[in-house]
Protein backbone atom coordinates (compact mmCIF):
# COMPACT_ATOMS: atom_id res chain seq x y z
CA UNK A 1 0.00 0.00 0.00
CA UNK A 2 2.63 2.24 0.30
CA UNK A 3 3.65 3.14 -3.14
CA UNK A 4 -0.09 3.29 -3.72
CA UNK A 5 -0.61 6.43 -0.87
CA UNK A 6 2.31 7.93 -2.42
CA UNK A 7 1.22 8.34 -6.28
CA UNK A 8 -2.57 8.54 -4.90
CA UNK A 9 -2.02 11.11 -1.93
CA UNK A 10 -1.91 15.06 -1.96
CA UNK A 11 1.61 15.13 -0.51
CA UNK A 12 4.80 17.19 -0.70
CA UNK A 13 8.15 15.68 -1.43
CA UNK A 14 11.00 16.57 0.90
CA UNK A 15 13.40 19.28 -0.47
CA UNK A 16 16.34 17.75 -2.12
CA UNK A 17 18.61 19.44 -4.43
CA UNK A 18 18.88 16.57 -7.10
CA UNK A 19 18.37 12.29 -6.65
CA UNK A 20 20.68 10.68 -4.33
CA UNK A 21 22.29 7.91 -6.01
CA UNK A 22 22.57 4.85 -3.22
CA UNK A 23 25.44 2.67 -3.69
CA UNK A 24 24.99 -1.15 -3.90
CA UNK A 25 23.13 -2.28 -0.85
CA UNK A 26 24.22 -4.78 1.47
CA UNK A 27 20.76 -6.63 3.00
CA UNK A 28 20.48 -7.33 6.29
CA UNK A 29 20.16 -11.05 7.25
CA UNK A 30 17.29 -12.87 6.46
CA UNK A 31 14.49 -12.92 9.64
CA UNK A 32 13.46 -16.63 10.22
CA UNK A 33 9.49 -15.01 9.89
CA UNK A 34 8.01 -11.44 9.14
CA UNK A 35 6.98 -11.41 12.68
CA UNK A 36 10.93 -10.55 13.63
CA UNK A 37 10.32 -7.18 12.14
CA UNK A 38 7.56 -6.35 14.57
CA UNK A 39 8.57 -5.06 18.10
CA UNK A 40 6.65 -4.60 21.46
CA UNK A 41 8.66 -1.49 23.50
CA UNK A 42 7.77 -0.81 27.04
CA UNK A 43 9.53 1.24 30.21
CA UNK A 44 12.24 -1.06 30.89
CA UNK A 45 12.66 -2.10 26.88
CA UNK A 46 12.98 1.45 25.44
CA UNK A 47 16.50 2.32 26.04
CA UNK A 48 19.23 3.88 24.07
CA UNK A 49 20.92 0.22 23.64
CA UNK A 50 17.89 -1.74 22.52
CA UNK A 51 16.73 1.07 20.27
CA UNK A 52 20.17 1.20 18.40
CA UNK A 53 20.17 -2.98 18.31
CA UNK A 54 16.97 -3.16 16.85
CA UNK A 55 17.55 -0.27 14.78
CA UNK A 56 21.10 -1.68 13.49
CA UNK A 57 19.45 -5.47 12.85
CA UNK A 58 16.29 -3.96 10.84
CA UNK A 59 17.19 -0.79 9.03
CA UNK A 60 14.85 0.00 6.45
CA UNK A 61 17.19 0.80 3.81
CA UNK A 62 18.69 -2.91 4.07
CA UNK A 63 15.92 -4.76 4.84
CA UNK A 64 13.99 -5.64 1.31
CA UNK A 65 10.13 -6.37 1.16
CA UNK A 66 10.64 -9.66 0.80
CA UNK A 67 11.16 -9.79 4.27
CA UNK A 68 7.94 -8.72 5.09
CA UNK A 69 6.22 -5.19 4.14
CA UNK A 70 6.46 -3.53 7.21
CA UNK A 71 8.91 -3.21 10.48
CA UNK A 72 6.39 -2.32 13.24
CA UNK A 73 6.84 -0.66 16.62
CA UNK A 74 4.26 -0.66 19.28
CA UNK A 75 4.82 1.50 22.36
CA UNK A 76 1.21 0.85 24.03
CA UNK A 77 -1.46 3.32 24.26
CA UNK A 78 -3.53 1.82 21.17
CA UNK A 79 -6.70 -0.11 22.01
CA UNK A 80 -5.68 -3.11 19.67
CA UNK A 81 -9.13 -4.75 21.15
CA UNK A 82 -11.44 -1.94 19.82
CA UNK A 83 -13.28 -3.74 16.58
CA UNK A 84 -14.35 -1.10 13.58
CA UNK A 85 -17.17 -2.00 11.72
CA UNK A 86 -16.25 -2.11 7.98
CA UNK A 87 -19.28 -3.95 6.69
CA UNK A 88 -21.21 -1.15 8.64
CA UNK A 89 -18.78 1.41 6.92
CA UNK A 90 -19.03 0.30 3.45
CA UNK A 91 -22.85 0.24 3.64
CA UNK A 92 -22.89 3.95 5.08
CA UNK A 93 -20.95 4.93 2.13
CA UNK A 94 -22.75 3.51 -0.79
CA UNK A 95 -26.08 5.62 1.57
CA UNK A 96 -24.01 8.43 0.62
CA UNK A 97 -23.16 8.41 -2.66
CA UNK A 98 -26.71 7.05 -3.49
CA UNK A 99 -27.98 10.37 -1.93
CA UNK A 100 -25.43 12.47 -3.41
CA UNK A 101 -24.18 13.26 0.02
CA UNK A 102 -20.81 12.65 0.42
CA UNK A 103 -18.95 15.03 2.53
CA UNK A 104 -16.10 15.15 5.16
CA UNK A 105 -18.66 15.98 7.43
CA UNK A 106 -20.52 12.72 6.86
CA UNK A 107 -17.61 10.53 6.44
CA UNK A 108 -16.39 11.54 9.76
CA UNK A 109 -20.29 10.81 11.10
CA UNK A 110 -20.19 7.17 9.58
CA UNK A 111 -16.32 6.86 10.76
CA UNK A 112 -17.47 7.43 14.20
CA UNK A 113 -20.86 5.57 13.74
CA UNK A 114 -19.25 2.25 12.62
CA UNK A 115 -16.39 2.34 15.05
CA UNK A 116 -12.98 3.44 12.38
CA UNK A 117 -11.55 5.87 13.47
CA UNK A 118 -7.72 5.08 13.31
CA UNK A 119 -5.75 7.39 11.75
CA UNK A 120 -1.65 8.10 10.32
CA UNK A 121 0.90 10.36 9.30
CA UNK A 122 2.46 9.23 6.58
CA UNK A 123 6.00 10.68 5.70
CA UNK A 124 7.81 9.52 2.62
CA UNK A 125 11.42 9.70 2.06
CA UNK A 126 14.23 8.16 0.13
CA UNK A 127 16.32 4.93 1.01
CA UNK A 128 19.67 7.23 1.44
CA UNK A 129 17.96 9.15 4.39
CA UNK A 130 14.97 6.69 5.80
CA UNK A 131 17.05 5.25 8.53
CA UNK A 132 18.06 8.39 10.31
CA UNK A 133 14.61 9.51 10.45
CA UNK A 134 13.22 6.61 11.59
CA UNK A 135 15.52 6.21 13.62
CA UNK A 136 14.82 9.68 15.62
CA UNK A 137 11.23 9.41 14.88
CA UNK A 138 10.98 5.56 17.06
CA UNK A 139 13.20 6.94 19.81
CA UNK A 140 10.89 9.89 20.32
CA UNK A 141 7.98 7.87 20.25
CA UNK A 142 9.80 5.13 22.50
CA UNK A 143 11.61 7.01 25.50
CA UNK A 144 10.17 10.86 24.99
CA UNK A 145 6.43 10.22 24.24
CA UNK A 146 6.21 6.84 25.87
CA UNK A 147 3.22 5.89 23.80
CA UNK A 148 2.08 5.07 20.07
CA UNK A 149 2.43 2.68 17.51
CA UNK A 150 4.36 3.16 14.49
CA UNK A 151 5.64 1.40 11.09
CA UNK A 152 8.00 1.95 8.03
CA UNK A 153 7.92 0.48 5.21
CA UNK A 154 10.68 -1.74 4.15
CA UNK A 155 12.87 -1.37 0.74
CA UNK A 156 11.72 -1.70 -2.76
CA UNK A 157 13.42 -0.69 -5.68
CA UNK A 158 12.04 2.53 -7.50
CA UNK A 159 10.10 3.53 -4.33
CA UNK A 160 10.61 5.85 -1.45
CA UNK A 161 9.80 4.61 1.99
CA UNK A 162 6.83 5.65 4.01
CA UNK A 163 6.74 6.13 7.84
CA UNK A 164 2.96 5.66 9.58
CA UNK A 165 2.40 7.20 13.15
CA UNK A 166 -0.79 5.91 14.06
CA UNK A 167 -3.68 7.78 16.65
CA UNK A 168 -6.38 5.87 17.78
CA UNK A 169 -9.09 8.55 17.14
CA UNK A 170 -8.42 11.18 14.14
CA UNK A 171 -11.27 13.41 15.32
CA UNK A 172 -8.78 14.00 18.75
CA UNK A 173 -7.65 17.01 16.59
CA UNK A 174 -5.22 17.90 19.86
CA UNK A 175 -3.25 14.61 19.23
CA UNK A 176 -3.62 14.49 16.00
CA UNK A 177 -1.63 18.32 16.44
CA UNK A 178 0.37 17.28 19.05
CA UNK A 179 2.26 14.36 16.42
CA UNK A 180 2.48 16.95 13.76
CA UNK A 181 4.33 19.30 16.00
CA UNK A 182 6.60 16.63 17.22
CA UNK A 183 7.27 15.22 13.59
CA UNK A 184 8.19 18.86 12.66
CA UNK A 185 10.84 19.10 15.41
CA UNK A 186 12.31 15.95 14.31
CA UNK A 187 13.04 17.61 10.62
CA UNK A 188 9.82 16.93 8.75
CA UNK A 189 8.78 20.08 7.80
CA UNK A 190 7.36 19.63 4.50
CA UNK A 191 3.83 19.18 4.31
CA UNK A 192 3.16 15.95 4.65
CA UNK A 193 -0.82 14.09 5.07
CA UNK A 194 -2.74 12.53 7.37
CA UNK A 195 -4.95 9.10 6.39
CA UNK A 196 -7.49 8.02 8.11
CA UNK A 197 -8.35 3.78 7.86
CA UNK A 198 -11.62 5.01 6.48
CA UNK A 199 -10.63 7.07 3.51
CA UNK A 200 -8.63 4.07 3.02
CA UNK A 201 -11.22 1.02 3.08
CA UNK A 202 -13.39 3.43 1.01
CA UNK A 203 -10.73 3.94 -1.67
CA UNK A 204 -10.77 7.60 -1.41
CA UNK A 205 -7.25 8.52 -3.43
CA UNK A 206 -6.21 11.53 -5.48
CA UNK A 207 -8.92 12.48 -7.82
CA UNK A 208 -12.15 10.48 -6.86
CA UNK A 209 -15.45 11.03 -8.17
CA UNK A 210 -16.27 13.46 -4.97
CA UNK A 211 -13.61 15.84 -4.74
CA UNK A 212 -12.44 14.77 -1.15
CA UNK A 213 -9.00 15.41 -0.45
CA UNK A 214 -7.53 11.90 0.26
CA UNK A 215 -5.47 13.14 3.19
CA UNK A 216 -7.74 13.96 6.47
CA UNK A 217 -5.61 16.61 7.39
CA UNK A 218 -2.34 17.94 5.31
CA UNK A 219 0.04 20.38 7.01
Amino acid sequence: MAEEDATMMDVDEPTTSQATLMPTVTFVRAPASADELKSVWNRETSNQKRLIDFLTRWPPSRTPFAYGPWILADRGGMDHQVTPNFSGLASAFESLVASNNVTVEAIDQISQTNNVLVGKWMVFEESSKIDMLWGKILYHICVERQRGFLKVSTRQEGEKHVICIYVQDYTNKQEVSELRKILKSLGVKWKIGFKTDAYTHLNIYKNNPWNIRPSRYHE
